[in-house]
Order: C-alpha cells, then sequence, then structure tokens
C-alpha cells in the first residue's frame, strides 16, 4: 500500500513538472517572438507587422481630412525647360515585393522619365519637421517629415539631400528635399542601380492603440496641384 502511494506521490510529481516545463517555453517562446519583432521604429523604417501589412490603406475620415487639408503639392515638379519630362504614378498599394522578405508595397512609386538619378527635384508635400533622415536597406536614403498634425510623411530612394534639411529641421510645404535616385534595397550604403530612378512615398498615421499604421498615398497625390520649376 505504501509502495502504491509513494508511486502515486510520484506520477503528481512528475506530471506537475511537466505543466510547468510546457508553460516555461510557452513563456520563452513568446518572449523570443516578442524580442525579434520589437523595434524602435515602425512602418517604413522596419518590417511591418502582419496586422499593418493587412490593413486596407483606407485611414479614418478624420484621420483623411488631416492629410487632405495638410496636403499642398506633389512631390515632383513640372520642368518648366523641359516640358516633356514626366513623373507618373498608378495604385500600387500593397503590391508584391521581396527585397528583405516577401512584403506588401507600403506606398506610391512616383516613376520619372527621363530616368535620372539626380535630375527630379523632390519637394515637401507638406509644412512638418524631419523627424528621419539617413540610408535604409529597403528606402535607401529618405527623409520622413512629422506633420504638425501628427501624420508621417516618407520620401524613398533619394539621390541625395538638400542644404537644411537635418533631422529637427522645420521645412514648409514645396521646399527643396532632394532629388529622386534610385538608391537602396542593400544593407551596403550608397547603394544604386537596383531599380529604375523613383520616388516612393508614404503615408502613415498612430491608430487608437498607437500602432504605426500605413495609408494608400494614390487617391490623395490624385487632385495634387502640380509646381513648374526650371530644371
Amino acid at each position: 500500500m505504501k509502495k502504491r502511494m509513494w508511486l502515486l506521490l510520484l506520477v503528481i510529481v512528475l506530471a506537475a513538472l511537466d505543466v510547468i516545463s510546457a508553460d516555461h517555453l510557452r513563456i520563452d517562446a513568446a518572449s523570443s517572438k516578442f524580442s525579434e519583432s520589437s523595434d524602435e521604429d515602425h512602418g517604413p523604417e522596419a518590417d511591418a507587422p502582419e496586422e499593418q501589412k493587412r490593413n486596407n490603406g483606407i485611414p479614418p475620415d478624420e484621420v483623411a481630412a488631416i492629410i487632405q487639408e495638410e496636403l499642398r503639392l506633389f512631390p515632383i515638379p513640372q520642368s518648366i525647360s523641359h516640358p516633356a519630362y514626366q513623373a507618373s504614378f498608378e495604385d500600387s498599394w500593397m503590391s508584391e515585393r521581396t527585397f528583405g522578405g516577401e512584403r506588401g508595397h507600403e506606398g506610391t512609386d512616383i516613376m520619372l522619365d527621363p530616368d535620372e538619378r539626380g535630375l527630379f527635384p523632390v519637394l515637401s508635400m507638406t509644412d512638418g519637421v524631419i523627424e528621419k533622415r539617413g540610408w535604409l536597406p529597403q528606402g535607401g536614403y529618405r527623409l520622413g517629415i512629422r506633420s504638425t498634425g501628427g501624420i508621417y510623411y516618407y520620401y524613398a530612394h533619394l539621390y541625395d539631400y538638400a542644404e537644411g534639411t537635418e533631422t529637427g529641421a522645420v521645412v514648409a510645404a514645396g521646399q527643396l528635399l532632394g532629388f529622386a535616385g534610385d538608391s537602396g534595397y542593400s544593407n551596403i550604403e550608397g547603394t544604386i542601380g537596383n531599380f529604375p530612378v523613383h520616388l516612393h512615398v508614404g503615408i502613415y498615421y498612430n491608430d487608437a492603440q498607437g500602432m504605426e499604421t500605413a495609408v494608400d498615398p494614390y487617391p490623395f497625390l490624385l487632385p495634387l496641384d502640380i509646381v513648374r520649376m526650371d530644371f
């Protein structure tokens, strides 16, 4: 009888240890997943979380109203001296991209003709403050501007930067930010030539949970006036 009781007690103890061990493994797995996905940058600055990739790109009405009010002009001007120079774009929202892993395209690409880096000026679409500047593997040389309404406007694949575009600088709508290029798609800073010259435009806002969420820029770019410049 005593032997059976000891055996029964041993079985209970071992079962309890298995439960504790299983819970520990689950906690470790969850901690590992959290640490891999955590980053001080989100949206255009890092791989977007799955919830963000699945969003439809349509912001709430109040956010859309802010964006419509803030956007003043198209980021690529029309050349006065060369009317044949063209900037064209289409709705490429969530089109497949593979650099850095399969993902959806969170923005609008403005394709440029002629395909010449450093030719087309890039203008700020809004007033705001430069929040991010420098190299990203996906975006190449980029600028991120936080508007007065709290929206984040992202300009990627630049050839170079204009003077006065340091982090923290205040910019006005229509101000020269730099020139369009083909930088990016590499961990090596300064890489060019992996795709045609274009400007990637991204728009992001923080949702009710504080998660940075991407907006499809296409419908917001369509009605913008195009400034004519001599270049």
